[in-house]
């Protein structure tokens, strides 16, 4: 205990940092610098050149086709993490009962997490605050890579299976184009020049033809998390939405979402590593915890903004108190994950 009382202090001050930095955006739209337009637009420049920037940045020179072999379990346990979410979210609806037109939409909150840009902006501040990371400046780096080979499967599910429940419509009438969005690309372009030793050192390589391109894109990718934590600020600045969800639900959600999946998690990672499947790795081992207990991917609204409007307003009310409330709860994930794991 009295660990995990020392290692209080540094979990809120990675925690807050990042909500605080959220803030910014939160002003901006209370100044009204920017509006609902403005939001779009930095999403979409987050969505369409930042991320894929990033994500092939620090792929490209941190995996290789022996990382990927050795942790093969990342983008498995997000298959299991999804699955698992599916189930637990349609006894949720089945015992809590909201409006009928919302049931689905709240099974994709359960199941699907903002596993990209919250456990990359949180485990940049964490690599960043907690001594234990001070001895590896490229602790962030690494960590960002393997967030990257844990999204290998799960941006095609968010688009196929997340959309299919929010849309109310078939998986057969989805676009196989949404199974490559721009981060994907990045992500596997990425892969191909980490995995191919020669494109590698003609793009990571500071003599190599192409090393001015990996620079640029480094450059590029360095905006993604003040312009995700500015947007991810903008987006709850003006409260929960009207929608009509029963309080039952949105304190269900949370408690799955934001408790009870992060400590399952805990014990599932644990048997990874008495299994051999998962390294004996501190930041592996912290990051997938981080994965099960992020709140629910925001792209979620987007998706019902774009095919059912109706219920818009009621899956932000989800979504916004989720947000809030992993304030705390975040902060608790992380002291709980490198308690256990920090040695």
């Amino acid at each position: 205990m009295d660990k995990f009382l020392e290692l209080l202090p540094y979990s809120c001050k990675a925690v807050i940092s990042i909500f605080l930095a959220a803030l910014a955006g939160a002003f901006l739209i209370r100044a009204k610098i920017l509006n609902k337009a403005s939001l779009k637009v930095i999403g979409q420049l987050i969505l369409y050149i930042l991320l894929p920037c990033l994500l092939f940045h620090k792929i490209a020179a941190s995996v290789s086709w022996a990382k990927l072999q050795e942790y093969w379990v990342l983008p498995l346990t997000c298959v299991v993490y999804i699955v698992s979410g599916l189930a637990l979210g349609w006894i949720t609806v089945r015992i809590c009962k909201p409006r009928k037109e919302i049931r689905e939409a709240a099974i994709a909150a359960i199941a699907f997490n903002n596993s990209g840009y919250i456990p990359i902006s949180l485990i940049a501040a964490v690599t960043a605050v907690f001594p234990v990371f001070a001895g590896d400046p490229l602790a962030g780096d690494k960590a960002v890579a393997l967030i990257a080979i844990y999204l290998i499967c799960y941006s095609p599910l968010l688009w196929t299976v997340g959309y299919s429940l929010v849309s109310g419509r078939k998986l057969s009438e989805i676009s196989l184009s949404k199974l490559f969005p721009p981060p994907v690309i990045g992500m596997l372009t990425g892969l191909g020049v980490g995995v191919t030793a020669p494109l590698q050192e003609l793009f990571c390589s500071p003599d190599g033809l192409l090393h001015p391109a990996y620079q640029a894109a480094g450059m590029i990718g360095g905006a993604t998390i003040p312009c995700v934590l500015i947007l991810l600020g903008g987006c709850l600045a003006s409260g929960p939405g009207r929608g009509a969800v029963n309080k039952r639900t949105i304190f269900s959600v949370i408690l799955i979402k934001l408790i009870a999946f992060p400590a399952i998690a805990i014990v599932y990672v644990l048997l990874l590593r008495h299994l051999g499947a998962l390294p004996a790795n501190m930041l592996a081992s912290v990051i997938l915890v981080l994965e099960a207990g992020s709140p629910p991917a925001n792209n979620l609204v987007v998706m019902a903004a774009i095919s059912r409007p109706e219920i818009e307003e009621s899956l932000s009310t989800i979504i916004f108190w989720t947000y809030l409330c992993s304030i705390f709860t975040l902060t608790l994930t992380v002291v709980a994950a490198m308690w256990v794991f920090g040695g």
